[in-house]
């Protein structure tokens, strides 16, 4: 993969899929001009190249800050008093807060530049490049256009669909929205295009195959409540065999080890945006600089420690007893890393380290300085992927939906019902979940207990935001269950004393009206349509 991202960089100047991302105006709105693909994709090799773009760049401005900055502070994860993104902590998110254009914009770019391929593609390749391999690429275009929507709309609820600008829109300063079950089944058809036609088995390779749709698949009927077809399509991609669970199916490999640069593309990974170090400004991953408590571990000159566990986050690992990944997610005081700072012998995080008040510091995502990983990491980005789904988000949304068909909360009725599950596969695939942890299995599963695996499960990993979105029922107006738990979570700071004592300074209660976020008051400006009521889309 990083030879095909470095191949992409190289042909740039050529190839304005990425060039044309640059340009303010592209990010602010869906492209008004056809991108040029033209008639460079002659190859099969070229035609496989294509898509390669679409697993960096466009999602810089999304992953760099204002993705965790929605998961994680949102969600109560995350604690930090940078007045950048303190915003998203305390619901204070307004329409002219940059982050959150930086949302907008980044992610349809990559609605942008997936339209440029399914466009432009199938009327540039000559026929001397097999059929399978242009439906390949466009399946991940698709793909990754579905999966940017499903960003899209758990943020902002209800936005414009695009799928061709030059043909649907002839005034790009009066774009309406379209509602958000319309939104849910262009993102299917996405998907189901994208299953259909992406190569199946090709994990290690950083690219997506029809089983990583299928797992998308997953997650998106789960959303929706779709518990049957969520079941479907997750037994699909287990039942594969194409993924495999580290420390589980795949020996020798634990937790921890998936959050190695030298581990990118393995058979856990299912999704993941693909990052260089030393390619360029927008081309690496760039958390560790706000992540690591400080240069020592980098050794870059950056490591901020800008994003910090909150207390909310600690208890709930403390509550888990022995769970393996609350070390592989959050480092504590005395914490000792073997593989940070090698030179010096490993790495232990320092009694005093408190970034943000409440001693304890990011791991996840973390990865260490040049010399720790052979060259692959550098001031302000590093090569470690990004995950978007991993095996171990099939097994619980499999689980999950077993307990939801039985459970039949229907579509808009929330999943605090009280309803438990003890069905054998349900119990498997979570408690293999479990078994990697380290902690106890259990015998009975509830909404509730699923809520809360996945939360330690991907905490750092931009899901759990959007979990306590669903809690109280696909598309609600209402989040009574929520704001409820919200309403509870220490994200207060303490004092520097040893042991600390806890102000519970900070707690806060969100109205319903913070589970999606302003429309970026630029683009309201530009299009005042964004803002009234949706249009049904006309689906060709």
């Amino acid at each position: 993969m990083k030879k095909h991202i470095k191949y992409i960089i190289s042909m740039a100047a050529v190839a304005s899929v990425v060039a044309t991302g640059c340009k303010k105006d592209f990010f602010n709105r869906p492209p008004e001009s056809q991108t040029t693909v033209g008639s460079y994709y002659q190859t099969t090799a070229q035609v496989q190249a294509s898509t390669n773009a679409l697993y960096a760049a466009p999602w810089f401005g999304f992953n760099t800050k204002v993705g965790w900055s929605i998961s994680e502070l949102a969600s109560g994860n995350g604690r930090t008093g940078s007045s950048d993104v303190i915003a998203f902590g305390n619901f204070s998110v307004s329409n002219g807060n940059f982050e959150i254009s930086a949302a907008w914009n980044s992610l349809f770019t990559v609605v942008a530049q997936a339209n440029a391929l399914i466009n432009n593609l199938p009327a540039n390749v000559p026929a001397s490049v097999p059929a399978n391999v242009v439906n390949n690429a466009l399946g991940e275009a698709r793909l990754m256009r579905g999966l940017a929507y499903f960003y899209l709309v758990r943020i902002f609820g209800n936005v414009p669909l695009v799928e061709n600008p030059l043909t649907e829109v002839s005034n790009f300063q009066n774009v309406n929205t379209n509602p958000v079950a319309d939104v849910y089944k262009f993102i299917i058809r996405d998907l189901k295009f994208a299953e259909a036609n992406c190569t199946p088995n090709v994990a290690g390779t950083g690219h997506v195959s029809s089983g990583s749709a299928s797992a998308l698949l997953a997650k998106v009927y789960l959303y929706s409540q779709d518990y049957a077809n969520a079941h479907l399509e997750a037994e699909k991609v287990i039942n594969s065999g194409e993924f495999g669970l580290f420390g589980v199916d795949i020996a020798g490999k634990t937790f921890e080890d998936l959050f190695k640069i030298a581990n990118n593309n393995n058979k856990e990974s299912i999704i993941a945006l693909q990052w260089l170090a030393n390619a360029g400004y927008g081309f690496g991953n760039g958390v560790q600089a706000s992540f690591a408590y400080s240069s020592a571990i980098t050794q870059t000159g950056d490591g901020y420690g800008v994003l910090a566990p909150s207390f909310d986050l600690i208890d709930a690992y403390a509550a888990n007893p022995g769970d393996l990944r609350r070390k592989g997610t959050i480092m504590l005081p005395g914490d000792y890393y073997s593989y940070l700072d090698q030179a010096e012998g490993g790495y232990t995080l320092p009694a005093n380290a408190s970034s943000q008040g409440t001693h304890a510091q990011i791991k996840k995502y973390v990865v260490g300085s040049p010399a720790d990983n052979n060259g692959a990491s550098a001031f302000q980005s590093t090569g470690m992927n990004t995950y978007i789904m991993r095996l171990s988000d099939v097994y619980l949304i499999d689980a999950e939906a077993i307990l939801g068909q039985s459970a039949n909360p229907g579509v808009g009725h929330g999943l605090d019902t009280g309803a438990t599950t003890t069905d054998a596969t349900a119990l498997k695939y979570f408690n293999l979940v479990r078994q990697r942890a380290g902690v106890q299995q259990l015998t009975k599963i509830s909404f509730r207990d699923i809520i809360k695996e996945r939360r330690l499960e991907f905490a750092i990993e931009g899901d759990y935001w959007y979990d306590l979105c669903r809690l109280d029922g696909f598309n609600s107006a209402v989040h009574p269950v929520a704001i409820s738990i919200i309403s509870k979570q220490d994200r207060g700071d303490s004092s520097t004393d040893n042991p600390p004592v806890r102000y519970h300074d900070a707690t806060y209660t969100p109205t319903d009206l913070d589970f999606l976020f302003p429309v970026p008051a630029t683009e309201v400006a530009a299009d005042p349509n964004l803002t009234k009521a949706p249009v049904p889309y006309v689906f060709k």
